[in-house]
């Protein structure tokens, strides 16, 4: 009789275990080469290694600066056989006031899995380019009588632009962004020659700058990074309070059990502080955040950021 009780307590235990499906679908707001997928892929391969049931396919749904995509993902069946690769600065306090007529969801209902690492935004420039230093650029911004473009990926990276325009005087009639379906295509437009400058997180411009394509103007980044040990500071350069980056979370459908949430922390937290990942990290100039490493941690960031830059974002005068 005690056996039986025994496995009747157990029950309800294993009626809330949550098995993942073979397939799980990862939704990425950009085209391909964002951080977003690239932060991801790296750990997944991780822990795909260690353990081969499980299959991440990765899909693309690029528009309105992850509006699209999260229009549809918010939607989805909260059944742990979808996950989202998020930006943090973007589609936590920028979207809700650049695109209301077309968000169709609230950002905070997301069920946050864990934050996979940084990159901070980078003002670079096409090597061709006569400007080199923030000092420079932001004299160009404020006094050129010539066109100037910017070519940006997402919303965190308009935000660096309207902060430069707005702080340094920009000439608004000559000075444009052009927004890309992602921040590579941007990365390569600048490598190209198409546009002069571009912003995006660190991570994406450094294989370019590896190959010699672009240059780095200036970080928006509260400490250097080893990597680019010459590469200055926007905070250390007449602009400070510029500290934004480029910030990729895991999330799940809202509504998401907490078993299954917590499922999927333990499984990528152990992979992205492993040490495969770290040299991953190191490789790719990303930076793992461990205080966000738990749905709190990394709701905890996302309320500081909302509370720092919303009251900003609200004062700008877009196009």
């Amino acid at each position: 009789m005690k056996k039986i009780l025994a496995v009747l307590a157990l029950l309800p235990v294993l009626a809330l275990a949550f098995t993942p499906p073979k397939v799980v679908n990862v939704t990425v707001g950009y085209a391909p080469g964002s951080g977003n997928e690239t932060s991801f892929r790296g750990v997944a391969a991780i822990v795909e290694k260690a353990n081969p049931n499980i299959n991440f396919v990765v899909s693309n749904k690029p528009g309105a600066d992850e509006v699209v995509a999260l229009n549809w993902f918010m939607k989805q069946p909260p059944d742990g056989a979808n996950l989202y690769i998020t930006s943090q600065q973007g589609v936590f306090t920028t979207i809700e006031q650049w695109y209301p007529q077309q968000i169709q969801f609230n950002p905070l209902d997301m069920e946050l899995v864990t934050t996979i690492a940084k990159s901070p935004l980078a003002v670079i420039a096409n090597v061709n380019s006569a400007t080199n230093t923030p000092q420079e650029l932001i004299a160009r911004l404020r006094n050129t009588r010539e066109p100037i473009t910017f070519g940006l990926g997402a919303g965190a990276h308009k935000l660096v632009f309207e902060f430069l325009m707005d702080k340094g005087r920009g000439n608004s009639n000559q000075v444009k962004a052009v927004m890309y379906k992602g921040p590579a295509q941007a990365a390569q437009d600048v490598a190209g020659n198409q546009v002069e400058f571009g912003i995006m997180p660190t991570a994406v411009a450094y294989p370019l700058y590896k190959a010699g394509k672009i240059k780095y103007i200036a970080l928006a980044s509260e400490y250097k990074l080893a990597q680019l040990p010459d590469v200055p500071l926007w905070k250390d350069s007449g602009m400070p309070g510029l500290n934004i980056y480029g910030a990729w979370m895991i999330a799940l459908p809202p509504g998401t059990s907490k078993e299954t949430v917590r499922y999927y922390q333990d499984l990528f937290v152990g992979a992205i502080r492993s040490a495969e990942a770290q040299k991953f990290f190191d490789n790719n100039l990303m930076i793992p955040v461990p205080a966000e490493q738990s749905p709190e941690g990394a709701r905890k960031f996302i309320n500081h950021i909302r509370e720092t830059w919303i009251p900003y974002v609200k004062t700008m005068k877009l196009d």
